[in-house]
């Protein structure tokens, strides 16, 4: 989401950074509705012409921001998905 603001010159939306691997436990949920929140507003009045016809370059991969939001729901999934598969796999 900062990635996607800057581009857009939006106000940088404010996400905190990601808690420690020592406090992540006890700091998920708050930090899960800290992302809610923040992720909820910078996008709402941006039209969607302005999603689309543009393609920002991270590196060498073009994304337009309609992509890049794409990924960002994406990823995480996938990445659910792989670790149920683990866990399940540890079981059996």
């Amino acid at each position: 989401m900062v990635w996607m603001c800057e581009q857009l010159e939006l106000t940088d939306p404010e996400i905190k950074p990601t808690p420690s691997p020592d406090t992540i436990e006890a700091e998920a949920d708050g930090y899960l509705e800290h992302l809610l929140e923040r992720w909820r507003l910078p996008l709402v009045n941006v039209p969607d012409e302005r999603l689309e016809p543009t393609t920002y370059a991270p590196g060498e991969t073009r994304y337009w921001i309609d992509a890049m939001l794409e990924h960002a729901v994406m990823h995480p999934i996938r990445h659910e998905f792989q670790l149920r598969e683990q866990l399940e796999n540890q079981r059996t």
